[in-house]
């Protein structure tokens, strides 16, 4: 969990007015939808729009992250389960045993989930759709002045069915007393004709990326002189433009430019220039390694003339893309949209590139070796 949301502000702003409308008008506000590339800070969000409602008003997080090919609905449905449980547990005369906890809020003991073994009859009353399983605990939470967020990542994985199944349910809440707050998370492809929904439609989208030259500098610095090892400008700044605003690659060199100012009262450009190669081996070794190895043949084909075409300083639009490589745009489409759904390229601008940065480079290095 990044120390300071730098550049996120609009989006905290969002969350915490979705969780007073449904704690304090106890309705359910519109649903808050992120999208944005891998590595932006999705899932972070969720993370934090959870905390916000377990530490101020103690409220529990029913959470799942989709799988490829995989339905949803029932990982959904068992996480509801555990959310009543975990709602009913203080009041309830029967004896559990605890199993587990895991806590997600920032306070301990606050927007946990924890899973219990029922009694045996306990277990004869599984809830057996998700419509039961969402009334009933609303209906727990309006008994208990509770209310729940759910949080939903890698929605862009999701059927339109299924995902057009969970949105008519929502909407059916819309009217009632539901203190419920959903956020959920995805590629761009979310916002692709084949998982549009009316109603998802009119929620607040937001659409992250990189991060500003200021805001990645704040990000830098607020944790850095949070910890007691304050980071100067000119260090910062060096950091800043190596990340390419990129917020993983901003932890990344925050945290060697920590490890490499070990001993000193601050974090200078000194320790920054040490810090950069570090940081970039591991880029390297890790994020750019995983995503070529995992390409197939083709894929690398079609990334190496994103990277020769972006090189050449042209417009990296698929139908340049496809003349590097001698084909047409439609018999290369099924390739870029395979990389896109992976993460490993995005579109800005009406552009492509790729989502890491630095990772161009990376490329062509690997295809001269």
């Amino acid at each position: 969990m990044p120390a300071e949301l730098a550049g996120r502000e609009e989006v905290l702003e969002d969350l915490i007015d979705a969780i007073e409308v449904a704690a304090v008008d106890g309705r359910m506000p519109r649903p808050v939808l992120l999208v944005g590339a891998r590595g932006v800070g999705k899932t972070v969000l969720l993370s934090e729009a959870a905390a916000i409602a377990g530490s101020r008003f103690g409220w529990p997080r029913v959470h799942v992250e989709l799988r490829p090919r995989t339905v949803f609905t029932p990982d959904l449905i068992e996480a509801i389960g555990r959310a009543h449980e975990l709602i009913e547990q203080p009041r309830r005369k029967r004896a559990l045993r605890a199993e587990s906890v895991t806590v997600h809020a920032e306070v301990p003991g606050v927007g946990g989930e924890v899973q219990f073994a029922r009694t045996s009859d306990a277990q004869e009353r599984a809830v057996s759709s998700l419509r039961g399983a969402l009334t009933a605990l609303i209906e727990l939470a309006n008994t208990r002045d509770s209310g729940i967020v759910l949080t939903l990542d890698e929605v862009h994985l999701a059927a339109r069915t299924e995902l057009a199944a969970l949105a008519a349910l929502l909407q059916e809440g819309a009217g009632e007393r539901w203190p419920l707050v959903v956020v959920l998370a995805g590629l761009p492809l979310m916002r692709s004709p084949e998982h549009s929904v009316t109603y998802l439609e009119r929620g607040a989208w937001h659409e992250l990326g990189l991060l500003g030259r200021e805001d990645t500098v704040r990000a830098l610095r607020a944790p850095a002189q949070a910890a007691g090892r304050p980071m100067d400008e000119a260090a910062a700044k060096l950091l800043a433009g190596a990340s390419g605003g990129y917020p993983y690659a901003v932890q990344l060199y925050g945290h060697h430019a920590w490890r490499t100012s070990a001993g000193k009262r601050q974090i200078d450009r000194a320790a920054a220039q040490v810090a950069l190669p570090r940081a970039q081996r591991e880029l390297e070794r890790g994020l750019y390694a995983a995503r070529w190895s995992a390409a197939s043949p083709t894929q690398k084909r079609y990334l190496a003339a994103v990277a020769t075409v972006a090189a050449a300083g042209e417009h990296v639009s698929g139908r340049m893309v496809a003349d590097e490589l001698g084909r047409t745009t439609k018999q290369v489409s099924s390739v870029r949209d395979d990389l896109l759904k992976q993460g490993t390229l995005t579109v800005e601008n009406g552009q492509l590139r790729f989502t890491i940065p630095g990772m161009g480079a990376y490329v062509l290095a690997a295809i001269a070796s």
